[in-house]
């Protein structure tokens, strides 16, 4: 079968020959897409453009030719803050959205917000992209990383056509995940809290030290910095508006707590036609996260446990958050590919990640068809492959491995996700 060819086809290539030919599609995917935008919304190319087209393209072309997304709004916000305006707030002249991240991620936007627009695009998506790619190598060494950073590639190109942030927020985690392996508590505190200046979730990666017994550590580690991060804005505005922003934010997240989006919550309430609250669900998910990692101490030195883990955390923090829309499977999808790379040949889960494959980032950008892209199509496409990959990884937490580290890494790299442990001292 084609899943088959292709491992094969990775395990075959050169390594370091390899590696340039996907380094170069991501650069290249980030370089089209920023150039195609900048050629939509120039003027005289535009007007040009809707003249040969009729439809619904035209549509598409007007909106090109002023762009007003995820981009535009976090440029925008940039400017809100050193202006000492309400990030929060709705600005319809501007763009079409509210900003939702944090005061600090404004501010850290700053070196996008002023450059010229196709020029800040390009670096904006290229920065999300490498910071997936190096993570993912890192953290699936050799061959089957080159294999799970192709396996995501429309899935990123996906997220450079939105702009969107999450394949930054992926590559933090999956950094935290890698700087814990090598003992580099403060580097995964970091990754985390940069990862939580953009979306609260990338919290949970904090517990990744435990099983590495460097949670004290790393937990000191991330409220030092998480404090910096929390007060950096004080660079370039005052401690009133600041505390006025913070105050903003919480309500534009208390407004959203009770939406359900693409996720477990929605997909129970589809089934049962019950209205409940978001939190019962989430804290069921939430024990069931942790659960083998409380209750299967025996593995924590196991690396494919901690891999295992890493995978789940990923998953959990799509499927289970209310909020997830259909950018944010960028995460999951992360999750679902590093499992299917990192794991022995088995038929059954290349057909699992196959039905993932094939709803997720295939149905997204090279299947058409105006069903597929129906919100209640959407729903199950997306959830109900992550959701039954999350369950497989999560029997795998708890049933043990009759794999050894040898089974699921190419022998020519060693990783440090996946080599033999040395043992680390606990924290005191």
């Amino acid at each position: 079968m084609l899943a088959h060819r292709v491992r094969a086809w990775f395990g075959s290539a050169p390594l370091p020959r390899l590696r340039r030919l996907l380094l170069a599609l991501y650069l290249a995917t980030a370089a089209v897409d920023a150039a195609g935008k900048a050629l939509a919304a120039n003027p005289a190319i535009n007007r040009a453009v809707m003249e040969r087209v009729r439809g619904a393209s035209v549509t598409e072309m007007r909106e090109a030719a002023r762009p007003s997304g995820n981009f535009e709004i976090f440029r925008a916000a940039t400017r809100h803050l050193l202006e000492d305006k309400d990030l929060y707030a709705l600005y319809p002249d501007e763009h079409s959205d509210r900003f939702k991240y944090s005061p600090t991620f404004a501010l850290l936007f700053a070196p996008f917000a002023f450059l010229w627009w196709p020029l800040a695009l390009f670096l904006w998506s290229t920065l999300n992209a490498l910071v997936l790619f190096f993570a993912v190598e890192r953290a699936v060494p050799g061959r089957r990383g080159m294999l799970a950073i192709f396996c995501l590639h429309l899935e990123v190109l996906r997220g450079m056509q939105n702009a969107q942030s999450n394949a930054l927020v992926a590559g933090l985690i999956v950094l935290a995940f890698v700087a814990l392996e090598r003992a580099h508590a403060w580097r995964a505190a970091l990754a985390v809290v940069l990862g939580a200046s953009v979306k609260i979730f990338p919290l949970a990666a904090l517990t990744f030290a435990i099983p590495r017994r460097a949670a004290m550590r790393t937990g000191a580690w991330a409220a030092a910095l998480g404090a910096a991060l929390v007060a950096l804005p004080l660079l370039v505005t005052s401690p009133a508006t600041l505390m006025a922003q913070y105050g903003w934010w919480r309500g534009v997240e208390s407004s959203d707590a009770r939406q359900r989006w693409f996720s477990v919550m929605e997909l129970v309430h589809r089934w049962t036609g019950l209205t409940l609250p978001n939190w019962p669900i989430q804290l069921a998910g939430t024990l069931l996260l942790v659960a083998p990692l409380a209750l299967r101490r025996d593995r924590w030195d196991d690396a494919r446990f901690r891999v295992l883990y890493l995978c789940s955390v990923l998953l959990y923090a799509v499927v289970f958050n209310h909020q997830a829309e259909r950018a944010s499977y960028l995460i999951a999808f992360t999750g679902a590919t590093i499992w299917f790379a990192s794991s022995p040949d088995v038929r059954w889960r290349t057909w699992l990640y196959l039905l993932a494959f094939v709803t997720i980032p295939l149905m997204s950008t090279l299947i058409p068809g105006p069903y597929i892209r129906v919100q209640s199509v959407v729903l199950y496409r997306l959830t109900v492959p992550c959701l039954a990959i999350w369950l497989v990884v999560q029997w795998e937490l708890w049933r043990g491995s009759r794999y050894s580290s040898a089974d699921v890494v190419p022998s020519e790299v060693e990783g440090p996700a996946l080599q033999p442990e040395k043992q680390v001292p606990r924290s005191r």
